[in-house]
């Protein structure tokens, strides 16, 4: 799908695709020089995608993950995003390998540059086992290794839980570099987040706390994603509250 300012494509993997298995989905963004997008929290301002996959046949949404974004300000706050093209990366499991399966998905992204622009998409595409891959297999591992790293020995959060008092969301972590420590949060509806995250170290130990405003129970379950970037590396845990 074309529009001005930006060109989106929905990448699917087929070959794999048998009932129970992974099924690996990317939806690119190509945005024009000077223009930007935002992560799954944009910061103070701006719009976070918003994906839906609903209408889709024989497939179970399994997660949607984004590339590590830039953490910083701009004449409106803080912002999260992005300046350069970006792939989101989606996660199926198919049903049942005797049913056609197809992806539906409608999709509100916001793009910026001095003003925002709402783009508005429909995608369909239905998945043919027998079709060849070819750059769709390149799309699909580029846009993983763009992902958040995961855990190792010298990058790992080491604990992840909510306060005594419940107002907010504390991390230890262990970070490779403690003189570059980034942190930014994203929740799931129904809980409202405080202001930006602090982040305090020491050697190589750092503590993040998130403030939380308020949670609302009747948009249960409620989940809370943290990105914490170190230098040029990054991980990402995911705390489910009650």
């Amino acid at each position: 799908v074309q529009a001005q300012h930006l060109t989106a494509d929905l990448v699917a993997q087929t070959t794999s695709a048998a009932p129970g298995s992974t099924l690996w989905v990317a939806l690119t963004q190509k945005i024009d020089k000077g223009w930007h997008t935002y992560w799954r929290n944009p910061g103070n301002a701006g719009m976070a995608p918003e994906l839906d996959f609903s209408s889709s046949t024989n497939l179970t949404l399994k997660s949607i993950s984004y590339p590590v974004p830039e953490i910083g300000r701009d004449e409106a706050g803080l912002f999260i995003g992005y300046h350069h093209p970006v792939s989101l990366v989606v996660e199926f499991e198919k049903r049942n390998d005797t049913a056609p399966a197809e992806i539906n998905l409608k999709a509100l992204v916001g793009i910026c540059e001095t003003v925002c622009l709402p783009f508005m998409a429909q995608f369909r595409l239905k998945l043919d086992t027998s079709m060849p891959e070819g750059e769709e297999f390149s799309t699909l591992m580029m846009a993983q290794a763009a992902l958040p790293e995961k855990p190792r020995a010298d990058f790992a959060v080491r604990s992840l839980r909510r306060s005594p008092d419940g107002k907010s969301l504390v991390a230890e972590v262990l970070v490779p570099d403690a003189t570059a420590v980034e942190a930014a949060a994203a929740a799931s509806r129904g809980i409202g987040l405080g202001k930006d995250p602090t982040v305090t170290t020491e050697g190589r130990n750092a503590t993040v706390i998130v403030p939380i405003r308020r949670i609302d129970q009747s948009d249960a379950p409620h989940q809370i994603i943290l990105l914490i970037k170190s230098g040029k590396r990054a991980i990402e845990a995911t705390l489910a509250l009650d």
